[in-house]
């Protein structure tokens, strides 16, 4: 479905464009379309995506704050996020700014409990990879992913090494994707690597279906703790990350969250210009 880009050049704050079986609204903010869905829609999009035998490729992100405000310094990271058929708000900061320009969201599409649902929910068994990670996770993974998830068949868990994000990484992980056969694509890589891994990917996915879902199956399998529910309903997971990761994530949600209040004072409510390019990478 890539060839289709169905909201990208989108100019307007609001639009509604058709999905596959769905027609999808889309919110705009800091110039990134945001679609207005839920679980619900997703998982549907999904299903049909993969009983669909004539369809191309469909890519999907889920984005939070300190990612939507990253894309807004990092050319490279902007342009490869909007290469993606369909990116869906992970924050319910998003969600609120989506609500003030006429959405009508009751929640977020939190990545781990997406790639849960998704996983459930599969209407027929279905080969699955899981690209990054680690050794524990991909071992919760075999051992128990047939109870949880009936459906998936886990045909490849590959802990990607560090290192560029380039064709060369690209071509080898496709690779082994191929030689699995899988269907549905989990990227792991972490902001921003797996926008640059999905960009170059994209192209060369055939039928499949691929979600970017940073860390998620880190909390699906506990090695990391959920956020409590009323921190997750009150915007700040990020500060329930923070507490648990402070020196990884400490200088980033500095930067990047204090970056998200400017853009919304800048970009959205006082309609000012783009940040000059002195403070742009």
């Amino acid at each position: 479905m890539n060839a289709a880009m169905p909201y990208r050049d989108a100019v307007s704050s609001r639009s509604e464009t058709p999905f596959g079986s769905l027609a999808l609204r889309t919110t705009q903010l800091f110039g990134i379309p945001l679609a207005e869905v839920t679980y619900d829609d997703v998982v549907e999009l999904v299903n049909h995506a993969l009983a669909d035998s004539q369809g191309g490729a469909i890519t999907i992100d889920a984005i939070n704050t300190m990612g939507i405000s990253e894309s807004c310094f990092d050319a490279q990271m902007r342009e490869a996020l909007l290469h993606y058929d369909l990116i869906v708000p992970d924050g319910m900061p998003l969600v609120w700014c989506m609500n003030a320009k006429g959405a009508r969201l009751g929640d977020r599409v939190y990545g781990p409990y997406l790639a849960d649902r998704l996983l459930v929910r599969l209407a027929r068994r279905t080969r699955v990879a899981v690209i990054g990670g680690f050794a524990g996770v991909h071992e919760w993974l075999r051992d128990a992913g047939p109870s949880h998830y009936p459906n998936a068949d886990f045909a490849l868990l590959y802990d990607a090494p560090p290192g560029v994000i380039d064709d060369l990484y690209v071509a080898d992980c496709l690779e082994r994707i191929d030689y699995s056969r899988a269907e549905l694509v989990f990227v792991c890589l972490g902001v921003p690597r797996q926008y640059y891994w999905t960009a170059l990917a994209s192209g060369r996915l055939g039928r499949r279906v691929c979600v970017s879902v940073g860390g998620a199956f880190d909390l699906i399998s506990g090695a990391k703790p959920y956020a409590p529910a009323w921190i997750q309903r009150s915007g700040l997971t990020w500060l329930h990350r923070l507490i648990h990761e402070p020196a990884r994530l400490g200088p980033r949600y500095l930067k990047y969250n204090s970056a998200f209040v400017w853009l919304l004072l800048t970009k959205e409510l006082l309609r000012r210009s783009p940040p000059p390019r002195a403070i742009m990478r």
